[in-house]
């Protein structure tokens, strides 16, 4: 254990080299700043990505029917493949892995918008056709009342559920629209449930203004037949969405007999892909993080080994009277490696102070913006994990300790006679 008096010895050396003292622990001081601070915001923008994703399946497949453009089987090229009930019979009999699958429509094309009364109010909103199963694919929570169920696409009931906007601008914040009637191109629906997706920005803005209906409703009410718009799938546990959509493309290629080298009959968007290449680019952004502020401490470790060479060439008078008077090497390799300690230490936990301040200063700036649900900021709260930061500056402790011993160990061989002869 050190003893008061050693810490005095390394007071009284750090404070008669302030210069030289403040350089090295400058060095050390902004290497752990610039780490901490870099995977603050490195984790701050992590989580505002995955909060931008959490409303919906990370691993669903989005499929639908284009135009194809390549002759099969004596059809000519341009034929566009449209999708209906039998397909989703057929795909769910002969696709294996399938855990979910959504079969939908719209009232509009893609983000098309129709009017919904209620009264005298009137509002836009995206009218679609679904099955309950669609809930798995946007998961929501319902302020009021229920989503879809299987008896509303068995009875093929006039029902609907809405979105919070809708139900804002049709009936107000506080009132229970349970039970009310809407009209949707003259057809009266009633209103079962409203529910919040759990998105965020401009995509909460567009999930609150949908209008669910029954698919099998839809169809029937707005003379659409079987026709089926597009499909949301979700693979089984364990397997990859991309496969599984390959099987369904094939399904329906030989259904509407279309060429199985014609890629363009059908479109597709997988948010698996999507997820994956994210958590790609977050490793990569990591590692840049590490990368960097590894380098940079270790340009400190080498500053403070650096001066410890130079300090103990210039204390070379000093360690000879020591060891003049009875001082063993143990106690001279003790003293250098405690001032190393005591700076590297003091240095370092300053730099994580000032760099969770930084962090916690930046969060106070962002925080109206970064909280609002309204708000499409890619960017969360900064944190840090104080376990791996700690850790940072321990190991960084170590390595300074082990790059001073060297100069340590020059300075334990000095030979006081030789030391004082010199001098």
């Amino acid at each position: 254990m050190m003893d008061r008096e050693l810490w005095s010895e390394i007071w009284q050396v750090l404070k008669s080299n302030r210069l030289r003292t403040l350089l090295t622990a400058s060095g050390i001081f902004w290497g752990v700043f610039i780490l901490i601070v870099m995977l603050g915001f490195g984790n701050g923008i992590q989580s505002g990505v995955n909060k931008s994703m959490a409303g919906y399946a990370t691993n669903a497949l989005y499929l639908w029917g284009q135009a194809t453009s390549k002759p099969w089987q004596g059809l000519p090229p341009g034929r566009s493949v449209r999708l209906n009930s039998d397909d989703t019979m057929a795909l769910q009999a002969r696709v294996d892995g399938i855990a979910t699958l959504a079969p939908r429509v719209r009232l509009a094309r893609y983000r098309g918008r129709s009017d919904v009364v209620s009264g005298s109010k009137v509002t836009d909103a995206e009218i679609s056709g679904d099955v309950p199963s669609f809930r798995h694919v946007l998961p929501m929570t319902f302020k009021f009342g229920r989503f879809i169920n299987p008896i509303d696409i068995e009875s093929k009931r006039k029902v609907a559920v809405i979105g919070e906007r809708i139900h804002r601008d049709l009936f107000g914040e506080d009132v229970d629209p349970l039970g009310k009637q809407i009209q949707i191109r003259q057809i009266s629906f009633t209103v079962v449930g409203v529910f919040k997706p759990r998105r965020y920005g401009s995509n909460r803005e567009r999930m609150g203004s949908l209008v669910i209906t029954p698919l099998t409703t839809f169809q029937q009410v707005f003379n659409y037949g079987q026709e089926i718009g597009f499909y949301a799938m979700i693979p089984e546990p364990g397997l990859r969405s991309e496969a599984v959509g390959e099987e369904m493309q094939q399904v329906l290629m030989q259904r509407h007999r279309v060429d199985p080298a014609d890629h363009r009959a059908f479109g597709n968007w997988n948010s698996e892909t999507e997820f994956l290449r994210i958590e790609r680019l977050f490793i990569g952004i990591r590692a840049f993080i590490w990368t960097v502020g590894l380098a940079t401490l270790l340009a400190g470790v080498l500053g403070v080994s650096n001066i410890m060479m130079i300090a103990i060439r210039e204390r070379r008078r000093e360690f000879g009277i020591r060891k003049s008077i009875g001082a063993t090497p143990r106690s001279v390799l003790t003293m250098i490696l405690a001032e190393t300690a005591t700076l590297v230490g003091v240095s370092g936990v300053l730099g994580l102070i000032a760099g969770l301040l930084a962090l916690f200063v930046v969060d106070l700036i962002t925080r109206p913006i970064t909280k609002s649900v309204d708000a499409e900021v890619l960017f969360d709260t900064p944190t840090i994990d104080l376990k791996i930061a700690i850790a940072a500056i321990l190991a960084l402790g170590v390595a300074s300790l082990l790059a001073t011993l060297i100069p340590a160990h020059h300075a334990m061989k000095i030979d006081p006679v030789e030391a004082l002869r010199a001098e």
